[in-house]
């Protein structure tokens, strides 16, 4: 069961943010950066893992997305 909803353009203009701009504002790097740290879905890479990285192929994503190709 999907936990999403679809809104139109129309319906997202409409509606009233619910963000609290001012604690928006006041959040500093440092809480920021505790908050990430401190999340434990957050990962946290050796320099070694991110060496393992390769480059996308950005032709293949754009197959991916188009439902051509499978993710692997």
């Amino acid at each position: 069961m999907s936990m999403s909803k679809t809104y139109t353009p129309e319906e997202l203009k409409g509606m009233k943010s619910r963000t609290d701009s001012e604690k928006f504002k006041r959040t500093t790097e440092k809480k920021i950066r505790e908050q990430s740290v401190a999340d434990p879905d957050t990962p946290y890479l050796t320099d070694g893992e991110i060496k393992e990285f390769q480059p996308v192929n950005k032709a293949r994503v754009r197959s991916w997305r188009r439902g051509l190709t499978s993710a692997r």
